[in-house]
């Protein structure tokens, strides 16, 4: 779901380019536009039915019409003469009608393509550029069918998937989404607000760098104490960046502060975007390398990786970031910037 077409990749390809020059720029316009960011997410998702009901999974099954154990490529779902929507942006790959698919429209959606099959009518055209929400067609129980259903098969890259996690990712996204929105009556100080603020930004590093989100928010939590420390709320140091030979040749600012030993000299940035950016840029050093090998979903391999390249000395480092990872749920911050 990464790109609808060569030109969506080319301009996002430019769009990742300019965002490294101007990153810090960039960045706090985002957070001025939070709730559309966020509401932008909501709407980009859609389940195919108004409800969801499923009556046969993906897999191996009794066919109704033989008897015989036969694999069901896609799932099932409960319709009553129904509007069929599209579950993500994308187009129109084809249109058409057999005897076992019946009418049938296939969308596109860029590493993704969907299926739907059965339909009573298609209410669109080949080509047509579709977005989440919008009606298809109407379910029906065309071709080789035991009643009025919505037949749905979904491919990765060309190979066969099941369809159900798509549904899945719908939940999550949403979820969280409304979760994010429903945070702006929250005290400043909370948890949540300062991972809702930063999520968006965080999400960006993982576009550019391929460092997952989760990962950047954890680390900056743990690091500046919610953003209560004093490294943070005076220096914009919001992941205890000391001081290195070239910062220091550069002769850029830095303050003295106790962490290890008393007396150490520690980064200033100018503002937290700053901060954020020169984090990921330290990661992406030679010095991290053995964290290049995971992806972008591995948040416990780079956390790993980046304790053993010796970036913190608590000995429960990668432990108290996987806890906050996986008591706000970060990882799904991950799997969204996956498909930005």
């Amino acid at each position: 779901m990464h790109y609808e077409n060569k030109f969506e990749m080319k301009r996002y390809k430019i769009s990742a380019l300019v965002a490294m020059l101007f990153l810090p720029c960039l960045h706090l316009k985002a957070q001025e536009n939070n709730t559309d960011f966020w509401v932008g997410r909501y709407m980009s998702v859609s389940y195919p039915l108004k409800q969801i009901k499923i009556n046969s999974h993906f897999g191996w099954r009794k066919d109704p019409f033989t008897g015989k154990r036969r694999l069901h490529k896609g799932i099932d779902l409960d319709t009553a003469h129904d509007p069929v929507m599209a579950m993500f942006d994308g187009y129109v790959q084809d249109i058409g009608s057999d005897g076992g698919n019946g009418n049938y429209i296939v969308l596109n959606h860029g590493d993704y393509t969907v299926c739907y099959c059965h339909l009573s009518r298609i209410t669109t055209v080949k080509d047509a550029q579709v977005k989440a929400g919008d009606i298809v067609g109407i379910s029906g129980s065309t071709g080789r069918s035991t009643g009025d259903h919505l037949h749905l098969t979904s491919r990765y890259k060309g190979e066969l998937r099941d369809p159900y996690t798509l549904l899945q990712y719908i939940t999550s996204t949403k979820e969280i989404c409304v979760k994010l929105l429903a945070m702006k009556g929250l005290p400043s100080d909370s948890e949540d607000n300062f991972l809702a603020y930063f999520a968006e930004a965080a999400m960006e590093q993982q576009r550019l760098y391929g460092i997952p989100a989760s990962v950047t928010l954890a680390q900056m939590a743990l690091e500046s104490e919610w953003g209560r420390s004093s490294l943070a709320r005076t220096n914009n140091n919001y992941f205890g960046i000391k001081a290195s030979s070239q910062w220091l040749a550069s002769q850029r600012p830095i303050v003295y502060h106790t962490d290890d030993k008393p007396n150490e000299k520690f980064c200033v940035f100018s503002d937290v975007w700053e901060s954020m950016e020169y984090h990921s840029r330290l990661l992406m050093g030679k010095r991290y390398s053995v964290c290049h090998q995971f992806n972008e979903q591995e948040y416990h391999g780079w956390l790993l990786g980046i304790k053993a390249s010796g970036y913190a000395t608590a000995k429960d480092y990668v432990l108290r970031c996987e806890q906050i990872i996986k008591k706000h749920k970060l990882y799904l911050f991950d799997q969204i910037a996956m498909t930005l």
